[in-house]
């Protein structure tokens, strides 16, 4: 027979695991888990205090801790190195620039080049307009400027 894991435990483990990783205040947890976790909270509220207050203290240690100041001679090598980096990053971002430029130059005068021979035949004007008696003869001349490029070129005649 299987066993059912129990539910205020699994509640526990994870208000544990939410105090553990940000910390004992729970306005800092996140909001899909707080309404589930503040109802444990309620319902244990001297085994919620205990474990709060472990996470509270964390929080006040971690808070507390300063970064340590770099001394005077690291302080120095960096800015003596500063200079250099500064000058190598200054060229690179020239090069990136100048041909970043000329590549976007290039493709604009091939598209003003290029763009007239792309124009699609069947796009040009239709003739004059055609004025016959009968529907078919008038339906014959409408098609006529439309469908002789698509078959000339595709028969390979050239105009």
């Amino acid at each position: 027979m299987t066993r059912r894991p129990d539910p205020a435990a699994a509640a526990e483990a994870r208000v544990r695991q939410l105090a553990e990783s940000f910390g004992g205040d729970p306005a800092r947890w996140p909001e899909a888990d707080r309404p589930g976790a503040e109802a444990w909270i309620a319902a244990h509220p001297a085994e919620a205090r205990r474990l709060l207050e472990d996470a509270r203290s964390l929080d006040r240690l971690l808070f507390a801790w300063e970064a340590p100041r770099p001394t005077a001679a690291v302080t120095t090598r960096v800015q003596a190195a500063a200079p250099v980096q500064v000058r190598q990053s200054l060229r690179r971002s020239w090069v990136l620039t100048l041909t970043g430029g000329a590549a976007l130059a290039a493709a604009c005068l091939a598209g003003i080049v290029a763009a007239p021979r792309l124009v699609d035949p069947v796009l040009r004007p239709a003739a004059a307009p055609v004025y016959a008696s009968d529907p078919d003869s008038i339906l014959s001349e409408a098609l006529t400027p439309w469908e002789a490029p698509v078959a000339e070129s595709a028969m390979g005649v050239r105009s």
